[in-house]
């Protein structure tokens, strides 16, 4: 039996559609607007210190490399940190200086104080504090470190989500960032270049992890990344991050996600391959009507 006219005439339809479609994809990235740069001010382009974990009595040393796009005097730069359960700071930092275009990098050292009652310092994660004041103008970060009750130990850091940002940014080839929400929520939104490992089956996913390497985990909410780090490091990975406040913390910072289609539309070559398909599928469509 024939076919009907409407039928093909739908079909027909359906793959002028899909042709139009992939063209866009592939001419979408040559012919789409352009928006000029904006020229940047005074920048935190790096907030680090030589470790990530320490114990009682280590030296410590800070590393903070601020960008100004022209040369500025009367900066002042400040590092503050590691409050104890008294409030006191154990470390404080403050220079009043003048950038040069560029890089500026101040270091410093500081010494790690011993965890016990006296000190105010138990186990667990601290913050240090950076702010680069100029005129009216404060850019602010935040670096986080452990502090162990003895030597040799591995703990989780807990991280912002500023920061997080900060190492995604980098491009570091030793950091992977870990999902451990469900696949349909990672689907849906999830920070960019992150590997969804829910975690019911995190256990069983951890043989493609570098125990050595930088393994940032996040979740919803920071709940469910906290049992993930922790089930990290007892299976013994030596830096494990956990993201405070998850992936609600970043969208309320307004940082970008995406979806899993956008991320894979975005992989060269991929809007090529789909326009090739579409193309294939419409000269298999005119075979076919010369044929009936």
């Amino acid at each position: 039996m024939k076919k009907s006219h409407s039928g093909r005439r739908w079909k027909g339809a359906f793959f002028v559609v899909l042709l139009a479609l992939a063209f866009g994809a592939v001419l979408t990235p040559v012919y789409g607007a352009v928006t000029p740069p904006i020229e940047p001010g005074i920048t935190i382009a790096s907030f680090t210190t030589d470790k990530d974990i320490y114990a009682a009595m280590d030296e410590m040393n800070v590393s903070l490399v601020v960008s100004s796009p022209e040369n500025v005097s009367e900066v002042l730069v400040k590092v503050d940190g590691v409050v104890s359960s008294r409030g006191a700071k154990y470390v404080a930092y403050s220079s009043k200086t003048n950038l040069t275009a560029g890089a500026n990098t101040f270091s410093f050292t500081r010494t790690i104080p011993s965890s016990c009652a006296c000190s105010g310092i138990s186990q667990g994660t601290y913050y240090l504090d950076a702010t680069v004041t100029h005129g009216g103008e404060l850019v602010k970060a935040t670096h986080s470190i452990a502090i162990t009750s003895g030597p040799n130990r591995v703990i989780p850091v807990n991280i912002v989500v500023e920061e997080t940002r900060r190492m995604v940014d980098s491009g570091s080839g030793e950091l992977v960032l870990v999902d451990v929400r469900n696949v349909m929520d990672y689907d849906a939104a999830h920070i960019k270049g992150a590997f969804s490992m829910p975690l019911a089956n995190l256990s069983n996913s951890t043989a493609a992890l570098n125990k050595s390497g930088k393994i940032m985990v996040y979740s919803e909410d920071g709940a469910n990344s906290t049992l993930a780090t922790t089930l990290l490091t007892e299976q013994g990975f030596e830096r494990v991050y956990n993201v405070v406040g998850g992936i609600n913390a970043w969208n309320e910072s307004g940082y970008p996600q995406v979806s899993t289609a956008e991320e894979k539309a975005a992989i060269p070559g991929f809007a090529a391959v789909l326009a090739l398909a579409a193309l294939l599928a419409v000269a298999s469509r005119m075979r076919e009507r010369r044929c009936s």
